[in-house]
């Protein structure tokens, strides 16, 4: 059984995904505290066991073909990677939200159809010291690597994990909801060598809903 916060039917707010509809499959919990973190709930809330056929179920309703597993850190749920199979096997293209703290080397053979959005977590999350190195370095060009930047410092971090980085995901910067902003991320990427290649991410799903909005 899963422990499942919520399912539900949207577009993706951020990522390479973003504008497109897919399905949010949110598992319970968490191994880091992040203090910024936005969906609490999924680790301090309530959440409502299912089975992997109760979930094909709910989504199925939509078979929008493009599924995002989301937390919480869905890579230490149980029954994981039988999850992931069935969701290949259904011929969804699967997102999987992992924070960096996780080792994904046994998800990692199968394919373009299982893609990972990975954040590294900057000082201003409080968990940077919890992140594995390893883990970016195996990331593939169809990965994305997240930032959220939450300070100058973050940015400073940023640049310098992106010049040591051994592999070549697609790199996504974004900023700490009300306390970065956006103007000024916009011109570092602008002028700044070492982040002219990565992509400013936009929170949609902040723009077109209440931001403390759930289930969108």
């Amino acid at each position: 059984m899963y422990k499942v916060v919520e399912i539900f039917h949207s577009i993706e707010g951020e990522g390479k995904r973003a504008g497109q509809t897919a399905s949010f499959l949110r598992l319970h919990g968490c191994n880091l505290r992040c203090s910024y973190c936005d969906t609490a709930y999924a680790i301090d809330g309530d959440y409502t066991p299912m089975s992997l056929e109760e979930i094909l179920a709910q989504l199925n309703q939509r078979r929008f073909f493009r599924v995002t597993i989301t937390g919480g850190e869905p890579l230490n749920a149980p029954g994981i990677q039988p999850l992931l199979e069935a969701l290949l096997e259904a011929g969804y293209e699967v997102n999987i939200e992992t924070n960096g703290s996780v080792d994904i080397s046994p998800y990692l053979p199968s394919g373009q159809k299982l893609f990972f959005t990975m954040d590294y977590k900057l000082p201003s999350s409080g968990e940077e010291t919890k992140m594995l190195p390893g883990n970016f370095d195996k990331l593939r060009p169809w990965d994305v690597l997240k930032f959220v930047i939450g300070s100058e410092a973050d940015l400073a971090k940023t640049e310098e994990i992106i010049r040591g980085l051994k592999s070549s995901p697609q790199i996504h910067l974004g900023a700490v909801h009300g306390s970065f902003p956006l103007e000024g991320l916009a011109a570092a990427i602008i002028n700044t060598k070492t982040l002219q290649h990565t992509t400013l991410q936009l929170q949609f799903h902040k723009i077109i809903w209440d931001p403390s909005k759930r289930g969108v």
